[in-house]
Order: C-alpha cells, then structure tokens, then sequence
C-alpha cells in the first residue's frame, strides 16, 4: 500500500455501453467529460463495455474519441466482455486506427495476462488485463502482481463480477476477494456490474460505479494524506 503521495482525483466510470449517436450513452459520456473537467480530475478510467459491441459504426467511435481528447487527461480504457480485444475489435479496426493515434491522452490496456501502465508525472501506476476473448472463463484480477513501489499510488481495473470469498460456477469472469486483498492496491476500479457497491474496504478499497447511461453517475476517487476517498456523483 501506498504512503501518501501527494493528492491525486480520479474519474472511475464503466459500462457506458455506447450503442449509436445519440443515444442515452452518449449523453452520458459528454456529462462525464464535463464533470471531469469541472472537478478537475487527474485521470479517468474506463472499467470496461465502453461500447455495447465491435461493430458500432466509425463514426460513434470518432464521437467518443472528440470527447476523450475535449477530456484532455490521462484516460485508460479497459476492453471488457462486450467490447473485448479480440481481431477487428472497436480498438484494433485498421480503418480506425488514425483515430485512436491521435489521442495520446488514451491508452488501452492491451495484454491479455495483465500489464502495468505507469504514470510517473502523477506518481501513479495502473494494472489491468484485458478481455481478449467473448468467453467468460478469464479472471480479471488473476496473476496481479504485488505493489513494487510505495511511493506511488496503485490502482488496479477489472472487469467482472466479484464472488466473495467462494467462487461461483453461474458466473463467468470471477473475481473473489482473497484476489482483492492480495492485490494490495490502494483502488480497484470495477466494472461489469451496474451498481454502486464497495466491495472490499480495507485494506484495499474496491468500488463498482454503476452506469452512466442507466443511471447517470460516476465515481470520483480522491487519493491524498488520508488515504482514498470514493463519492459516487450524478451527471
């Protein structure tokens, strides 16, 4: 766990399942990106089902992209089970691919065993692992590697649906909360189901952050001297 470094805010937001132009998702993001802005938030996170499948239409994805790059912070998207990773996904398209260059403020999270992105201007690190595939055998938190630094804050993002502490065959991309503790991150960012739930509050702090398009809010998650403080807020 961390030990205190200096105060950061973060946006946690996940499945926005953005469908068409237009749509409720929509709207939702342009308030997300507003509220970021007005709260003055360091970086954003995207846990997962930004879009409601791979085969929106370009220009929904150029929507979204303006929207992160009016955002203008570091934003890590997350692929999850509706947008997953896989050949010809909304984030591999090669006709889109000039797109997603030119927002350099965005990174995806594109390892399928878990990678670490750094952010050393915001003494910040976020690991995550991709969905690269429709089935729902992957553990989203499996494999995390422990904390290698305590002077930074860090913060995992996961995709799935937590069990507690026994594992539960009726759902696919578990995440229990022996793998939770282990993590010994100081957030966890959680997407996949659309609640508003701390799941986990000591000694990691692990939210889920229900919908913006079902139900209009966001996490804002502020890390500073007394450790991290969620508060879910309406767009």
């Amino acid at each position: 766990m961390s030990e205190g470094n200096g105060k950061r805010r973060i946006l946690h937001t996940s499945d926005l399942h953005l469908l068409a132009l237009g749509d409720n998702a929509c709207d939702g993001l342009e308030a997300l990106v507003n509220l970021g802005m007005k709260m003055k938030v360091d970086m954003a996170i995207i846990a997962g089902d930004l879009f409601d499948h791979n085969r929106v239409d370009d220009n929904l994805v150029g929507f979204t992209i303006e929207q992160l790059r009016r955002l203008a912070i570091d934003t890590i998207i997350l692929p999850g089970n509706h947008d997953c990773l896989v050949p010809g996904s909304v984030y591999d398209r090669e006709e889109l691919a000039t797109l997603w260059n030119g927002v350099p403020n965005v990174q995806i999270v594109r390892s399928a065993q878990g990678e670490t992105l750094d952010f050393p201007k915001l003494d910040i690190s976020v690991w995550g692992k991709a969905n690269d595939s429709y089935d729902n055998d992957m553990r989203p938190l499996a494999g995390v590697p422990e904390p290698d630094d305590t002077r930074r804050w860090h913060i995992a993002v996961a995709h799935g649906y937590y069990s507690g502490s026994d594992f539960d065959p009726n759902h696919g991309f578990t995440i229990s909360h022996d793998e939770i503790i282990s993590s010994r991150r100081d957030y966890i960012a959680l997407g996949h189901w659309p609640v508003f739930r701390c799941v986990c509050s000591e000694p990691v702090k692990a939210y889920y952050c229900d919908s913006p398009s079902m139900a209009g809010t966001v996490n804002i998650v502020d890390l500073g001297s007394n450790g991290v403080e969620v508060t879910r807020y309406t767009l």
